[in-house]
């Protein structure tokens, strides 16, 4: 119980005697979070015979820190293409026939290194916000707006 023993939580319209019918539940695990738990009486609303309880929970949202991500759709691709080619050129050009594992192994790491070095010159990073709604693109708002007006279009 969250709320102590003994605490008023109504008032009788009658008799005007303070009683307690109103319990406050919580887990025992959630009871070590609780600051503060206590009937409010000079908060009762008018015409009305419960009291208040205000309770205070502190609660904390572990911070996660977040990896720096890129943002893909504001590269300018033809740049991209031609750092990508340029990186490929100086890394030995295309290889004639991969006969080995580790010819392939060398080919595999020089590819992915020219493709690193294209992305960081030309993808830039994204401004994380914690309340980003990360599935969310404009491509969306079109058929976001469609929806609605079927929705409502529907409810007439």
């Amino acid at each position: 119980m969250a709320l102590p023993a003994q605490i008023p939580t109504l008032i009788a319209h009658n008799t005007k005697n303070l009683t307690r019918v109103d319990n406050v539940f919580i887990s025992e695990a959630a009871m070590e979070d609780v600051v503060y738990c206590n009937a409010r009486p000079e908060e009762r609303p008018v015409k009305t015979d419960h009291f208040p309880v205000r309770t205070i929970i502190e609660c904390q949202v572990p911070q996660v820190d977040q990896e720096p991500r890129r943002n893909f759709r504001g590269v300018e691709w033809k740049d991209f293409v031609t750092t990508l080619r340029a990186a490929l050129a100086d890394s030995g050009g295309a290889p004639g026939c991969v006969r080995t594992v580790d010819e392939l192994k060398e080919l595999y790491a020089r590819v992915m290194n020219a493709i690193e070095e294209a992305i960081s010159e030309h993808v830039p990073l994204v401004k994380q916000s914690r309340f980003q709604k990360l599935w969310w693109a404009p491509e969306l708002l079109p058929m976001v707006q469609q929806k609605r007006r079927m929705q409502r279009r529907a409810y007439r």
